[in-house]
């Protein structure tokens, strides 16, 4: 019985922990600490998401001129 008790606290004390803890944000490619003020990490290149810029340029539509209709 002691020893079920004592699992359970050593699992809740990890779960407890892990989220708990703060961490510093890591790039989810290579998990090397991220730069806050860098756009790429240092490491492997990868893009981070940047809150607040979506790309939502796509140009200006074109038109298509297929001549008469028949």
């Amino acid at each position: 019985m002691f020893l079920s008790l004592l699992f359970a606290g050593v699992i809740l004390a990890a779960v407890a922990l892990k989220y708990l803890v703060p961490r510093r944000p890591r790039c989810p490619q290579c998990f090397t600490i991220r730069d806050v003020e860098e756009p790429l990490c240092g490491e492997c290149g990868w893009i981070y998401e940047v809150p607040g810029e979506e790309d939502d340029d796509y140009g200006e539509l074109e038109e298509v001129d297929d001549g008469p209709l028949s």
